[in-house]
């Protein structure tokens, strides 16, 4: 195996190890906002007067909303998980031509 090739495999290496770092920091990140997220939402249960139809109205809307907002980042979240696999199938299949 020639020191080039070799130093291509550390650097390969190296970057799906940041990768993976990475992709922990995210899953905390979004485990960590969910939770805050969830007492929000809590808090503003909590806070309605139930009986004023005007804050029904309004927190029926922000539910709305926030509903299509939370279903665009999971389509965004399904669309980098894919690219990501096509980004490490390509690689994988490189390292297997090499050797």
């Amino acid at each position: 195996m020639t020191t080039e090739s070799q130093r291509l495999d550390e650097a390969r290496e190296g970057v799906l190890d940041r990768m993976e770092t990475g992709r922990r920091l995210v899953h905390y990140g979004t485990g960590a906002a969910a939770l805050l997220e969830l007492a929000m939402l809590a808090a503003c249960i909590v806070l309605v007067d139930w009986g004023d139809r005007g804050q029904v109205l309004l927190f029926l809307i922000f539910i709305l909303s926030y509903f299509i907002i939370v279903l665009g980042m999971l389509a965004l979240a399904g669309h980098v998980t894919s690219a990501t696999a096509r980004i490490l199938a390509a690689l994988d299949s490189r390292a297997d031509e090499a050797s």
